[in-house]
């Protein structure tokens, strides 16, 4: 039950990521729903369902994008073990520490993608990418992560009270 509903989740949000978002963008940059969704996941259920996750989203941000294949998977991949890892030892309720750790997972995944593609792709990237782009993409992951993950919760509540026995939640 609990991977039908991931596999709805992962629909709507690369639906939505391919869609909708390229209409909201400012200064050309979109909040990385993915991010976001693997974050969450990482935080809320079991150490294994946050990495596989992660890679899953990875895996298939990387085949649609047409770009180098493995810095997506590499990064969400890391970024679901890290928030797997450190749920036990920090509470993750609220907004500040939402937006904390969303800014945090979006600082590493930027910097994956930027040491990947120098290193191994010898691109030449302008200092304009770590800057102001870099900064807008940061702050709003951080808001448009607060707003999925209230939704996220009361789904998650609402799948909860439907089916209480049907599905495994971790903490």
């Amino acid at each position: 039950m609990l991977l039908l509903i991931l596999i709805i989740y992962l629909v709507l949000v690369f639906s939505i990521q391919t869609s909708i978002l390229g209409l909201v963008s400012v200064a050309g940059v979109t909040p990385d729903l993915a991010l976001i969704f693997v974050v969450y996941c990482g935080i809320h259920f079991q150490r294994n369902a946050g990495v596989g996750v992660g890679f899953l989203v990875g895996l298939l941000q990387d085949f649609l994008s047409g770009r180098l294949l493995g810095v997506n998977t590499l990064s969400k991949s890391l970024i679901g073990f890290f928030f797997s890892t450190l749920k036990e030892k920090i509470m993750v309720k609220g907004p500040i520490p939402i937006c904390f750790f969303l800014v945090t997972a979006s600082l590493a995944d930027a910097f994956v993608y930027y040491f990947s593609m120098v290193s191994l792709l010898k691109a030449r990237i302008s200092g304009d990418f770590l800057f102001p782009s870099l900064f807008i993409y940061l702050i709003y992951n951080a808001l448009a992560g607060l707003l999925l993950f209230y939704v996220l919760d009361k789904n998650l509540r609402w799948i909860i009270k439907m089916f209480p026995n049907k599905i495994l939640l971790p903490q």
